[in-house]
């Protein structure tokens, strides 16, 4: 049993028992660990907020291979994410990262650059202005799809690799753009000029920046076409619930904003 320290994010929590916890941590060292956190449930608990989802903290625990639940030993908070959000949208956006991180990724295999976008979204979140939320949301999404291996191509028809439509046809399925004798397959969604270059600047900026240059008018429009692509792509990813509980509250026509 080797003790291990690692940084990470606290994507969700669960009861054990009475008094304890299960914890899942998104860890910039070590990738997904679920950690048993005993007497967390306690008032006052010896973790403060460092087991509070959105939480980033490190984490000291007891390591076995053979185990899927590893034994959580100290926990320090470095930034208390949820006690700075200080709206429902921030909110909601900011669980949205984490619900899309549980989504797609499992397993012990650390993913440096992932978790780092990670850490740049919920920093995005907290300090952008409310109307940058969605754009950086699909920011966070596409990039994530693509640091995984999965980036829609833009360039050149994502089939066959020959020169685009000018109809502007995208394929969630096929993964990405498409020329016009493979669109006439099918199962594509044309986009308007804006949001392709959007879709662009999008997957190649950073994600602070996303609200900068897509209007969120056009990012209801992205947002739409991303979804399908991540249900097809991910078979773990059904939407995600934190944004269609905003939706919901917001009630209608606050779909292209959310």
């Amino acid at each position: 049993m080797a003790l291990v320290r690692s940084e990470g994010v606290v994507l969700k929590t669960h009861a054990l028992g009475d008094t304890s916890r299960i914890v899942v941590v998104y860890t910039r060292e070590h990738g997904m660990v679920r950690l048993i956190a005993k007497g967390a449930r306690k008032t006052p608990s010896r973790f403060g907020f460092a087991l509070e989802p959105l939480s980033r903290g490190r984490y000291v625990y007891y390591h076995k291979p053979d185990r899927d639940l590893q034994l959580l030993s100290q926990a320090d908070t470095l930034v208390a994410t949820g006690s700075r959000l200080t709206d429902l949208a921030r909110l909601a956006h900011a669980e949205a990262a984490l619900e899309l991180i549980d989504r797609l990724v499992w397993g012990e295999e650390p993913h440096e650059a992932l978790y780092d976008l990670l850490v740049q979204a919920l920093e995005a979140v907290s300090e952008a202005p409310a109307a940058a939320l969605p754009a950086i949301t699909i920011a966070f999404e596409l990039q994530v799809a693509s640091l995984l291996g999965y980036r829609p191509r833009l360039d050149a028809c994502a089939q066959c690799a020959g020169p685009l439509s000018a109809d502007r046809l995208f394929s969630p399925a096929r993964g990405g753009m498409l020329c016009d004798r493979c669109a006439a397959e099918g199962g594509v969604v044309r986009l308007s000029a804006d949001a392709l270059a959007g879709l662009a600047l999008l997957l190649a900026r950073p994600v602070r920046e996303a609200g900068d240059y897509v209007e969120v008018k056009r990012a209801g429009e992205i947002l739409r076409v991303i979804d399908a692509f991540l249900r097809h792509h991910f078979h773990r990813f059904q939407g995600l619930r934190s944004l269609e509980l905003l939706r919901a509250l917001q009630g209608p026509g606050s779909s292209e904003a959310a």
